[in-house]
């Protein structure tokens, strides 16, 4: 039963029906049905602390982006507000929590299902809950080769027209996605054996702690005796008092020589190559010496190579259940948000270019429209400031209405009034 999305009926293994593993088998002459701990208990991959930081990564990204409604309206995309199903798509549960629920189930199971539970007057779905994928079993209709979809201990069958199913990675011919954690099963367990090999080193069950030795012949119960009051004195942290020709041996292996802090290193970047991550975004190495010269420029990187195919995925996934001509999309700025100087520069340059304008700019930041009085104080501000030890900044002349000739520029010496030099006294 998995302890991540609670209880409820496990996957129907027989032939034709929904498993959580792909049908290929992840390593070559084993069966996808269990041949390793975590195949037949998916959620134990969470325990690997790089499964943990890959799909909370993605979720947390994904979730933390704003989703926002348009209408095609000819070649424009004109911002709508939003409707029910955007803002709260199920009973008591945020935009940003919905999300971050279906990604985990994606991450973990490869699909993610959800019922949909109201819709309005025109037949649109406004509520969608998302339900736990464990409990819901997917088998093809031997007639019609569609998907019924059967949900619960008591197997209530879900009408196709009011399930909604996301599939993550997907082969042809295959009407569900396939499990990552399936995939990876094999790194993944050889992870979770070499973290629990490290446990029972650390506690004694991989090689005794030292060795006691004596230059006169010991027979077995006095070996058993001596064993026993260093071990109590030890335990006690008593000083320890040896006599008979005893002498005291501590063993010590250092981690690299017990090679599983190596094990684990190497299948940090095997393990995120499973979610198409980059490495050093989970705290592994990407073994090249390519570096990013900004947060901006890894965010660049993270959003083009790795989020952005979850984004389109939900994206897509969501266009039936919206209006006509209506779809969502997020808004990825919030992700590449960049410093104060240079956030200023680029509005700036979009200003100046006419792409935007001053009140939408404001909006950008939260701030309201200018009222007439704000407006009057800002055009008493110069177009160019120049910081004291500054360069001298070129004039930069103010914009003026149509019909008004520009103020001739100041000529670097006096004329007169025949456009001569005139003579300085």
């Amino acid at each position: 039963m998995g302890i991540l999305f609670g209880g409820g009926v496990r996957e129907k293994r027989a032939a034709g029906g929904w498993t959580g593993e792909p049908i290929i088998s992840p390593i070559r002459g084993t069966d996808v049905n269990g041949a390793t701990n975590v195949a037949s208990n998916p959620d134990q991959a969470l325990q690997v602390s790089t499964v943990w930081a890959c799909v909370s990564l993605i979720a947390r990204s994904v979730s933390m982006l704003p989703l926002e409604t348009f209408r095609m309206q000819g070649d424009i995309h004109t911002r709508i507000t939003d409707p029910k199903l955007v803002t709260t798509p199920s009973p008591g549960m945020t935009q940003s929590e919905w999300l971050h629920m279906l990604v985990v189930s994606l991450c973990m199971r490869g699909n993610a299902f959800g019922e949909i539970t109201d819709r309005d007057g025109n037949g649109n779905a406004t509520q969608v809950s998302i339900l736990n994928p464990d409990a819901v079993n997917a088998d093809v209709d031997p007639d019609t080769g569609d998907l019924v979809y059967k949900y619960g201990a008591k197997q209530r069958v879900i009408p196709p027209q009011n399930m909604w199913h996301m599939r993550g990675f997907t082969l042809p011919g295959r009407k569900v996605g396939l499990s990552p954690i399936a995939y990876a099963a094999a790194t993944i367990d050889i992870d979770i054996s070499s973290r629990k090999f490290a446990g029972d080193f650390f506690h004694g069950g991989g090689i005794p702690k030292a060795i006691l030795t004596s230059d006169q012949e010991i027979n077995q119960t006095q070996a058993t005796t001596i064993k026993e009051r260093l071990l109590a004195a030890t335990r006690n942290r008593e000083p320890i008092v040896l006599g008979a020709g005893l002498d005291y041996h501590a063993l010590g292996v250092t981690p690299n020589e017990s090679q599983f802090l190596e094990t684990q290193r190497a299948n940090v970047p095997q393990i995120a190559r499973y979610f198409g991550l980059d490495p050093e975004m989970v705290g592994g190495s990407s073994g090249g010496s390519l570096t990013y010269a900004s947060v901006e420029m890894r965010g660049i990187s993270f959003l083009t190579y790795s989020l952005s195919w979850w984004l389109k995925r939900i994206e897509d996934a969501m266009f039936p259940l919206m209006p006509q001509a209506a779809f969502v999309k997020f808004d990825t700025e919030a992700l590449l948000r960049t410093d104060a100087e240079t956030s200023a520069k680029t509005t700036v340059q979009y200003l100046a270019g006419k792409v935007i304008t001053p009140t939408e700019a404001r909006a950008k930041r939260n701030m309201a429209p200018m009222t007439l009085d704000q407006r009057k104080e800002s055009n008493m501000v110069p177009l160019s400031i120049t910081p004291l030890g500054a360069a001298k900044a070129e004039p930069n002349l103010k914009e003026l209405p149509y019909g008004v000739p520009p103020m001739p520029a100041p000529s670097a010496e006096p004329v007169d009034n025949e456009g001569a030099p005139a003579s300085v006294l």
